[in-house]
């Protein structure tokens, strides 16, 4: 029997890295990860032929994709796949020593930076009809401060790009929101220009597509609609449902993605703004969170990838299934918790319900390994915060909310009604 192609996987942490490398596996791919970490999720699946760790690529970009080059330099594998943003933007950039031994797939190094330009992105959506909530792009504290006082509090401060490659080193920048002129002029210093400003709009819904574009269509279409996300105010996905493409939508999300010309694997979140109108808010032209649930509702995104990519032959993939749930439990379990301070003991209860029908980031009956894992990770974290809480004490210069990627958590701060 002819064994299939070797895939490299990189960034073991993330968990759309560990859908990817499921997938692939299901597929018939040999699949290898490379993680950092030692509780790395993604390293514990038993689906795995090869695990390996590898320094990441935040703090040494250069010597990253040169460690990199040296895995590969061994022959041993036919395409590579880059697992998040930070591993993403220096495969790309140095590409030239990737390529010689094994398959990118990806498009010019152009469009791969103006897929992660977030005001482009603005621009773009609202051309194609999906426009966000009001924006604008400020180059200066200046006129960050000019803007602020013609939206009303709280907004949101976004950086013009999540990861930056500098000088010697990747910088992460993450959304915040705030909630007055003072805690504006800490966000602008904190992310730096050029930034955007962008109104938040309270009490609505998250709608994700996902799929992979491969010669200006659409395959494996999948949409999705948050139910409850962590942070409970347009964090991450906790829990998500599988829904039928929205009327027009579809074809809108196809023009943006002529305007930016990517191909491959991706994700578009919108704010559902009602009445069928949608706003675009972010774009992963990666693996992303909840690839798993796309994967175990039949939309097999990184094998569909892959296949194009280097030329095997592929069943085609006309979409998830509609009803499939996706539940992130610990996620939910603070949801959860979350709810229960607020006093609302239904909502709470809800997060805490058994449901059918659905899919796990982190658990897989048939490969609980990385389930396991991420219960050392967890436990490792709290105690190496409780210790850093015990040396330096309680903090009171932080923001008074938590952020991660371009979601907000407001849980400890009143919302604008």
């Amino acid at each position: 029997m002819r064994r299939g192609p070797r895939v490299l996987v990189t960034d073991g942490e993330q968990r759309g890295a560990l859908a990817t490398s499921r997938g692939l596996a299901a597929a018939g791919y040999r699949v290898t990860m490379i993680a950092e970490e030692r509780f790395a999720v993604g390293r514990w699946s038993r689906f795995l032929e090869k695990r390996i760790t590898l320094v990441g690529p935040k703090s040494d970009p250069k010597g990253y994709t040169e460690r990199l080059s040296q895995v590969l330099r061994r022959n041993e594998y036919d395409m590579v796949v880059p697992g998040s943003d930070l591993s993403l933007i220096p495969i790309s950039e140095r590409r030239d020593l990737i390529e010689p031994y094994a398959r990118l797939g990806l498009p010019s190094h152009e469009v791969v930076l103006r897929a992660l330009n977030k005001p482009l992105l603005h621009s773009q959506a609202a051309a194609a009809g999906i426009a966000p909530p009001r924006s604008v792009t400020c180059s200066s504290r200046k006129e960050a401060l000019a803007a602020a006082r013609e939206f009303a509090f709280p907004l949101i401060v976004k950086p013009a790009r999540s990861v930056t490659w500098m000088a010697d080193h990747m910088q992460q920048q993450l959304a915040q929101v705030v909630h007055s002129e003072t805690l504006l002029e800490a966000a602008v210093a904190a992310i730096r220009v050029p930034l955007t400003l962008q109104e938040y709009v309270p009490g609505v819904s998250i709608v994700s597509c996902a799929a992979v574009r491969l010669d200006g269509r659409l395959h494996g279409l999948t949409y999705t609609r948050y139910a409850r996300t962590h942070p409970l105010e347009n964090g991450d996905a906790a829990m998500a449902i599988i829904i039928p493409p929205p009327p027009l939508l579809t074809q809108q999300i196809e023009e943006l993605l002529g305007l930016i010309d990517w191909r491959g694997i991706f994700e578009l979140e919108l704010l559902e703004l009602g009445e069928n109108r949608f706003g675009a808010i972010d774009f992963n032209p990666r693996p992303f969170g909840w690839m798993s649930l796309a994967i175990g509702a039949g939309a097999n995104l990184p094998a569909l990838w892959c296949d194009h990519v280097l030329q095997q032959r592929s069943a085609p993939s006309h979409g998830a299934r509609v009803g499939i749930c996706y539940r992130r439990g610990d996620a939910e379990i603070r949801c959860a918790l979350t709810l229960l301070r607020r006093g609302c003991l239904g909502a709470a209860a809800a997060a805490l319900c058994p449901r059918k029908r659905v899919v796990h980031p982190y658990y897989q009956f048939n490969d609980p390994g990385p389930a396991v894992a991420r219960l050392f990770y967890t436990a490792q974290k709290a105690a190496s915060g409780r210790k850093r809480k015990g040396a330096t004490g309680r903090n009171s210069g932080s923001l008074p909310s938590t952020v991660v990627g371009d979601k907000i958590d407001l849980s400890r701060t009143p919302l604008r009604q």
